[in-house]
């Protein structure tokens, strides 16, 4: 097996994690609190921290060069921006728009992705790569007719264009995180001591917002009192996915990554409507829209 199809079957797997992450986190009766988004930073940091005692612990034996502290810069900043603006914005644009909804409006995470790869990583840019963030904007777009129209589907009233905010500015946050994995990565090859590097600042960066806003302060004081049991496996898969996305990129381009990642909507939406059934079956704009997104994906993955 080649180190791409590697990379591409650990992408599979994280788009399983976080898909079931997804369907978890519809699914918490628990009220208060930021709905387990610190609580999973914290159990990233443990999960990851064993898996760098156990595969990588003798590769930070030994003075650091400029390359090393050059990757530990990298990973910080990539967990500042998956954990601090990523994962919470993620998070509230489930919560407002539901998993259907918020896993399509999530896909315009390969669309940067791959843009921010060519024009920072100089990663080529194919014809299919091209037709594939075509149909991923189109879809998106979608979505967007279907807020303003204003219908009412199966799947409940469309909600309001600004719910989608969230999931765009989510989706922004989670490509620049790729973009600094990958440059880490390519100075340092350590995608376990990568993930609790970002973990870790990604939880200094909730102690620091905690000093200063009301709200993240409260979240963190109660972080372990609003939990349960959908909240802690919904942890669980996120940091599996982090974990597995993180390690991915050591072994394939991001925009392949990514765009194999970006299969979570069909699993989200299968999940949530035919095996836990937390859902009604979406309109067929949005089941349009997730066909068109999975159409993007499949032209740059199967190259």
């Amino acid at each position: 097996m080649t180190d791409a199809q590697v990379g591409q079957l650990l992408a599979v797997a994280s788009a399983l994690s976080f898909a079931l992450a997804s369907t978890f986190v519809s699914r918490t009766t628990a009220s208060g609190g930021d709905k387990g988004v610190m609580f999973s930073v914290l159990v990233t940091v443990v999960m990851s921290a064993a898996l760098w005692a156990v595969l990588e612990a003798d590769q930070g034996v030994g003075p650091m060069g400029p390359a090393e502290w050059r990757a530990i810069g990298m990973f910080a900043l990539a967990g500042i921006l998956a954990n601090v603006f990523g994962r919470t914005l993620v998070f509230e644009s489930i919560r407002r728009l539901g998993v259907s909804r918020a896993s399509s409006v999530k896909r315009l995470n390969p669309f940067f992705s791959v843009g921010l790869a060519a024009l920072l990583l100089g990663e080529a840019v194919s014809a299919p790569d091209l037709w594939g963030m075509l149909a991923i904007g189109l879809a998106f777009g979608l979505l967007m007719r279907e807020s303003l129209s204003g219908r009412v589907g199966a799947a409940g009233p469309a909600p309001p264009l600004g719910a989608y905010s969230f999931g765009v500015l989510g989706a922004l946050a989670y490509a620049a995180t790729y973009i600094t994995r990958k440059s880490g990565l390519e100075d340092w090859s350590v995608p376990a001591l990568g993930t609790l590097v970002s973990a870790l600042a990604g939880f200094a960066g909730f102690l620091l917002l905690a000093l200063v806003i009301p709200r993240q302060r409260a979240n963190l004081m109660g972080m372990f009192r609003h939990l349960d049991r959908w909240i802690v496996a919904a942890s669980v898969m996120v940091s599996a996915g982090q974990i597995l996305l993180f390690t991915a990129l050591a072994f394939e381009k991001v925009s392949t990554v990514v765009m194999i990642a970006s299969l979570e909507i069909f699993l989200s939406i299968l999940l949530a409507v035919v095996v836990f059934r937390t859902e009604k079956m979406p309109g067929p704009s949005v089941l349009f829209a997730a066909a068109l997104a999975t159409a993007g994906v499949l032209l740059v993955a199967m190259q």
